[in-house]
């Protein structure tokens, strides 16, 4: 049951969702040219389908590790049985757990738990990130922009999408969890759609790092 805290920590989340990563931000453009775009691409379709779930955890404090990365590990299966459930919309379904009673100053403790799920999620085709408020994370397509500085502690959650080769180059292994599942798509160029086709450049480098 939410409390009247609660009702304002969650609005105060989707609001930050709709203002900061669902409106055009100048600094974000994946084509050379090209316009201004959302810093994240699947947060509007998600919130447009009610498929965006916020869940606040207040009984967590963030002065240890174990209970965020223990509360993290259920979602994966939370994710799996909430709508929709067709294949064709599972990309569609967000979580964030939210975690107010998290302070500023042990906030980072967000980036330790990070590291030590993200091999699990990817290995079942999730991703999961974290964002906290003065969180100075960059883009992966422009190191000027800071774009996990959020309202509060939270860590999100969705199911892994073929523009994840950007954030998979830098292990083997998640690299080859990747690939499983979008290997075949980067076979023919010509079958990806005009905003993937930036993404082969990214496939190929690190296929040729990781595959001999």
């Amino acid at each position: 049951m939410f409390s009247n805290h609660d009702v304002l920590v969650a609005t105060s989340v989707l609001q930050w969702a709709n203002e900061h990563l669902c409106a055009p931000n100048e600094g974000m453009r994946r084509s050379r040219g090209g316009p201004a775009e959302a810093v994240c691409p699947f947060v509007k379709p998600s919130l447009a389908s009610s498929c965006f779930y916020v869940d606040i955890r207040r009984e967590i404090n963030g002065l240890s590790p174990e209970p965020i990365a223990d509360a993290m590990l259920k979602y994966r299966e939370t994710l799996r049985s909430i709508p929709p459930f067709h294949p064709s919309e599972q990309g569609l379904k967000t979580i964030i757990a939210v975690f107010p009673e998290i302070s500023a100053d042990a906030a980072p403790v967000l980036d330790l738990v990070h590291s030590q799920i993200k091999s699990v999620f990817v290995r079942e085709g999730l991703m999961v990130t974290q964002c906290y408020p003065g969180c100075d994370m960059r883009s992966v397509r422009n190191r000027e922009l800071r774009v996990y500085d959020s309202p509060y502690p939270l860590m999100a959650m969705r199911m892994m999408a073929i523009h994840d080769i950007l954030f998979v180059g830098e292990s083997e292994e998640w690299f080859s969890a990747y690939s499983l599942r979008f290997a075949e798509r980067f076979r023919d160029p010509r079958t990806l759609k005009d905003h993937e086709q930036p993404l082969l450049e990214e496939y190929a480098r690190a296929k040729a790092r990781f595959v001999r």
